[in-house]
């Protein structure tokens, strides 16, 4: 059984509209941080991986550009709301990671959906795909479903 990241969050006032909705792109956000929590739960970083975390060339630095954003909203989220993000991997390929996400308020989803990162380094002023390291695929293996 896959393991699935816990994430939780208040809405805040200014994520929202004036009648104190969280605004749409608020979701995707919240997505975005539960990512991070996950990666920092391993030792990782979204930006800047290197071998103080378990990559073996410490002159390599990782970060992990998002290249597709998808989110389904079912239900509105209101000012101090307490949105519960649960975060597992839809898919692990050799360049990519697909995280998936739910969003929930108590037993009420309000929200799904997925955001994919590729594994890229730094080369002369630009980002270049690269197959993600053994050690960091070990990490992110037990979230895939």
């Amino acid at each position: 059984m896959s393991k699935v990241f816990p994430f939780e969050r208040l809405v805040e006032f200014c994520e929202t509209d004036a009648a104190g909705i969280a605004h749409f792109s608020s979701l995707i956000v919240y997505m975005e941080q539960a990512e991070h929590a996950l990666l920092r739960s391993l030792g990782l970083s979204v930006a800047g991986l290197t071998t103080s975390n378990p990559v073996s060339n410490p002159a390599t630095i990782f970060t992990w550009p998002r290249v597709k954003v998808e989110c389904d909203f079912q239900s509105s989220a209101k000012f101090e709301d307490i949105v519960s993000v649960q975060t597992s991997i839809a898919k692990l390929g050799t360049k990519s990671v697909t995280f998936q996400h739910r969003l929930t308020i108590g037993d009420k989803q309000i929200a799904s959906g997925t955001m994919t990162n590729v594994c890229c380094t730094h080369e002369r002023g630009s980002l270049v795909g690269v197959a993600i390291p053994v050690p960091i695929r070990e990490l992110l293996q037990p979230y895939v479903v």
